[in-house]
């Protein structure tokens, strides 16, 4: 991986720099940005506003990553957008990445939306997505990730995602230390940027969740929205909502969106892959959670909705991922866990995961922890998991992106 604005910025000026008069929110944070980003579009929607979104990654097909209105780019013009760009390839060489973002910011302003909301790829400072014309950022939260580009302490990770923002564009953040909203604070009072940090401005109260949606109160300095309701449950998408309704206030100072537009954005709001329960028997949830921090939530989430002893969990990851306590969480979170050789080159194999599952992780889930079932691949997991599970069962499929794609495949 190559990171760097050389290729975008020549990229992007080649064909007459697109994404330059498109008033942006540009997303970053460790975990929830594609979750904010959802909310965020789903609100300008609301609210009236044309609006293009950019996701990464997608989840099953490469349209996903840019829509406008909440609709996919049809693939024959992704395929036409995609072809003028590699005309000047030998010129201005770019990555799959920096084509797909420049792709999006074409269409969008092809299409004349009103605003964009880009979901950050990876860091901040030297992300692909950092050229467009963000009036307002946000950071969703700093945990370990990516430590190999990023660095190793959340302290470093976040000065790489403080690299989104500029000058005259308010920064909303949902730092989850005082320490690093007072390290996001100094950032910006140096750079003279408008700064809003989350846990200061909304409150937010708890409410019911359930498999079908989730209820919470919600109030910001401009107003009380009272109590809200969103198809995107975990108890984690509290906080992403309310990051996502300041943002929103923010980014529109002279025409906020009002309270209803707020309440229906929140309510029409929904995303494949974030905790996602399908319908049938037995219970089949989805979640692309791939590090420690998003990977113990979606177990919190899941015990809320489902007792340990009816749940069964399929798990693949990346062999560079840091586990910390999701290993030991899920053997006491489920009475089978299914492990699974992803494809993908890099992915934790058999006997790694297996690893992960035993010794200290297995003493610290107690004295009946789950069954751990090593497989050779998702066609096998299936299988097994077509004879474990029985009606009133909740199945949970997470550790990536890639985890849930060759599972759908197969189911």
């Amino acid at each position: 991986m190559r990171l760097g604005l050389e290729n975008i910025t020549a990229l992007l000026r080649s064909h007459g720099d697109p994404q330059a008069g498109v008033p942006a929110i540009l997303v970053a944070g460790t975990n929830g940005k594609g979750s904010v980003t959802t909310f965020v579009s789903s609100i300008l929607r609301a609210a009236g506003l044309r609006t293009g979104t950019f996701y990464s990654p997608h989840l099953f097909r490469i349209n996903e990553r840019i829509r406008i209105d909440g609709e996919e780019i049809p693939s024959p013009e992704l395929d036409r957008i995609i072809g003028k760009l590699k005309k000047g390839y030998s010129e201005t060489p770019f990555t799959f990445f920096e084509g797909v973002t420049a792709a999006a910011a074409i269409w969008f302003r092809e299409r004349n939306v009103d605003a964009a909301v880009y979901e950050v790829g990876l860091g901040g400072r030297l992300d692909a997505t950092r050229l467009v014309d963000a009036r307002a950022t946000v950071i969703t939260g700093i945990a370990i990730d990516h430590s190999e580009h990023l660095g190793r302490t959340r302290a470093r990770i976040l000065d790489e995602k403080l690299g989104i923002t500029r000058p005259g564009a308010p920064l909303v953040a949902n730092l989850s230390t005082k320490a690093l909203e007072e390290r996001a604070g100094r950032h910006c009072v140096k750079t003279g940027i408008p700064f809003y940090p989350v846990s200061r401005d909304v409150d937010v109260s708890a409410g019911s969740m359930a498999v079908s949606q989730m209820t919470f109160s919600l109030a910001t300095p401009l107003r009380d929205y009272g109590t809200v309701r969103t198809r995107m449950i975990g108890r984690h998408q509290v906080s992403n909502a309310a990051t996502a309704v300041r943002a929103a206030e923010i980014f529109l100072p002279g025409r906020r969106p009002g309270r209803a537009a707020v309440r229906k954005g929140l309510a029409g709001a929904a995303f494949a892959g974030r905790f996602q329960v399908l319908s049938g028997e037995p219970r089949v949830i989805l979640d692309v959670s791939h590090n420690e921090e998003a990977l113990c939530a979606s177990l919190d989430t899941l015990l809320e909705l489902s007792p340990p002893e009816r749940n069964i969990i399929v798990f693949g990851v990346m062999a560079r991922k840091r586990l910390g306590r999701f290993p030991a969480k899920a053997m006491r979170s489920a009475r089978e866990i299914i492990l699974v050789p992803l494809k993908e080159k890099g992915a934790a194999g058999r006997d790694e995961l297996a690893a992960s599952f035993s010794g200290e992780a297995a003493a610290a889930a107690g004295s009946i922890p789950a069954t751990v079932r090593p497989t050779r691949g998702m066609a096998g997991a299936m299988k097994l998991v077509g004879r474990l599970t029985g009606p009133g069962d909740t199945m949970l499929i997470l550790g990536s992106h890639l985890a849930v794609a060759e599972a759908v495949a197969r189911m």
